[in-house]
């Protein structure tokens, strides 16, 4: 077998295996009033696997592997929210302070409790997360 063929039918299989991916996106809310959770990333892992998805400034995110919106393999995964956080910089300069707006039982695929099954059929994965104590809604943020 020629070199070019080989080359044509690898390339080939990359691309069907890659076809495989379910494009999946959704919404984080806060359980306590419905708002957008306004940043971070979901994650969802496997022992050998995890994707993610940047949220957005409504709540929403779509889920990526390789390159933007490209989707995840067909899988039992384990969901976590990463890197949500607040800045703030304190009255008169300095380093800006970080503040997490999710209660920690969301930040780690052992505590988070949120376990979804994804399959072709698999299209939107909406959930609620609970506010940290003593942090509060923007008040220019309002639920949809």
């Amino acid at each position: 077998m020629n070199r070019a063929l080989l080359f044509v039918i690898v390339l080939s299989l990359f691309f069907v295996g890659c076809s495989d991916h379910v494009s999946l996106s959704g919404r984080v809310t806060y359980s306590d009033d419905g708002s957008p959770l306004e940043s971070g990333t979901v994650v969802f892992e496997t022992k050998n696997y995890f994707a993610r998805g940047e949220i957005g400034k409504d709540g929403k995110y779509v889920m990526a592997t390789m390159r933007p919106n490209d989707g995840l393999p067909p899988g039992q995964y384990q969901v976590y929210v990463n890197g949500a956080y607040r800045y703030e910089v304190p009255e008169g300069g300095g380093l800006a302070n970080e503040i997490l707006l999710i209660t920690h039982k969301y930040t780690s695929p052992e505590t988070s409790g949120m376990v979804i099954d994804v399959d072709r059929s698999t299209k939107k994965f909406d959930f609620q997360v609970d506010r940290m104590p003593g942090t509060k809604k923007d008040p220019e943020t309002k639920p949809e």
